[in-house]
């Protein structure tokens, strides 16, 4: 993903960290998931695990939801 689309992602975060979701539903599978880790809501997953939503991100994605949301 690019940065705007990863900025745009968090501001989605930010709304689902407050279960504000009605942005979330108009993902795609991999947004939701990055959504989802970025926001600590493991019920917005769609029957996926941790694991499985992390093997679905490529490696700069996931190296960015780290630096973007650890200390969140």
């Amino acid at each position: 993903m690019n940065q705007n689309q990863l900025d745009h992602l968090d501001k989605i975060a930010a709304d689902a960290r407050n279960h504000i979701d009605e942005r979330v539903g108009v993902l795609s599978t991999g947004e939701r998931l990055y959504v989802a880790l970025a926001a600590n809501r493991l019920d917005l997953m769609n029957d996926y695990t941790i694991a499985q939503a992390l093997a679905r991100m490529d490696d700069g994605d996931i190296d960015e939801l780290i630096a973007r949301w650890r200390y969140a």
